[in-house]
């Protein structure tokens, strides 16, 4: 025979109840991600906390352990049923969570899928026009490997810079390795002193 609401509901503190009350089939699913995360980080804290006390109170009812208050605790029913209740609380949080986590998993494919298709089709448009009267492609050296790049690649590659095109310049290179050989020299002299 399942317990009136009433009687869990006496149980627990006001905050408590309303935890307990949100898991509801009926509440749950108003809930966001970020608030299922937060009462789900809740419940695990105040079911540890029972199952704990309850765990204190057993070994205090069978002599095991020095009671903490005057009196010796006679029983743990109570305590018991609250953990369980928070536990069944955290369950129902958790599989919402994995339902809603596996919803927007869904959408962000299904929104991925659809800007990637617009793409294909101008990848497969760029591919045809590029074989009908274009100039042909210039091979090109680039970081030691060849490479074949159009020549708006080429001016792209450029105009970015960087180390890509420092390469590209044999009086660069020869000063960067003047540069680290005067690093070394200095390092070892250093060393030294």
């Amino acid at each position: 025979m399942p317990k009136s609401p009433s009687k869990k509901m006496s149980l627990l503190t006001e905050p408590e109840a309303r935890l307990v009350l949100s898991s509801a089939p009926r509440n749950v699913v108003e809930l966001s991600a970020r608030e299922l995360r937060a009462r789900i980080l809740r419940a695990r804290r105040l079911m540890r906390k029972y199952q704990d006390t309850a765990r204190r109170q057993r070994r205090e009812a069978l002599g095991r352990r020095v009671p903490t208050r005057s009196r010796r605790a006679e029983g743990n029913a109570n305590t018991v049923r609250k953990a369980l209740y928070f536990q069944q609380a955290l369950s129902r949080f958790e599989k919402r969570l994995v339902l809603l986590e596996r919803q927007e998993a869904r959408a962000a494919a299904l929104a991925a899928r659809k800007r990637a298709a617009p793409r294909r089709a101008v990848r497969a448009k760029r591919a045809t026009r590029a074989t009908v009267g274009r100039k042909p492609v210039r091979r090109v050296r680039a970081a030691g490997k060849t490479a074949t790049l159009s020549r708006r690649g080429v001016k792209a590659q450029r105009r970015k810079g960087g180390a890509r095109k420092q390469q590209g310049f044999a009086s660069v290179r020869r000063i960067s390795h003047g540069v680290a050989r005067n690093r070394r020299t200095q390092a070892r002299r250093d060393s030294r002193r």
